[in-house]
């Protein structure tokens, strides 16, 4: 029984042995790739407000203009928004003029007509208004543009005789139908 069980453990080592010899094989392995953490961009969050505030206002203003006149009238506003003379938001901005107790505005007493007209503002929501919102989320989503404006803080419609203000400012460009101007006074 001895020789049995002898043999029986000869047979079970000595493959092991012959397969454990010292002869080695090269395997290749792929090198694991290095660990590069994923990079998201600072995407600027969207105040659904503004995006509604600017949309309207490049919608009540420029509506049936170029990409470039709509650009040119939501620049003016976030040229405002970095001047020490205007609101630092973009309803702010678009907003400010006189106001009764109530909280409406005064009619024709406001920085941009539209909003003291006394209209109806409440656009139909066409391919103009798909435009308009397309151009505000544009314009709030990456304000490192290039400034079409060159500066401006102020516009009026060409069909317009020139403002009281317009003497005092400088003519910056006129895009479609609008004169832009711009201060070195206003930052």
């Amino acid at each position: 029984m001895l020789r049995i069980i002898t043999t029986i453990i000869i047979l079970i080592i000595i493959p092991f042995t012959t397969a454990n010899s010292n002869i080695t094989q090269d395997i290749w392995v792929p090198p694991a790739p290095t660990f590069q953490p994923t990079i998201f961009s600072e995407e600027r969050i969207i105040d659904p407000v503004d995006l509604d505030c600017m949309s309207k206002n490049i919608y009540f203003e420029a509506a049936v203009e170029s990409t470039a006149g709509k650009i040119a009238v939501g620049q003016v506003v976030l040229n405002r928004m970095s001047s020490v003379k205007f609101p630092n938001t973009v309803c702010g901005v678009i907003t400010q003029g006189k106001h009764y107790k109530n909280g409406f505005p005064i009619r024709n007493r406001c920085q941009f007509s539209w909003y003291c007209d006394g209209k109806h503002d409440v656009p139909f929501k066409g391919k103009l208004w798909k435009k308009s919102v397309e151009v505000a989320r544009f314009l709030l989503k990456d304000r490192e543009h290039v400034d079409i404006t060159d500066g401006a803080t102020f516009y009026h419609a060409d069909y317009i005789p020139d403002p009281r203000w317009a003497k005092n400012v400088r003519k910056t460009v006129k895009i479609d139908r609008h004169i832009f101007y711009s201060s070195s006074k206003d930052i």
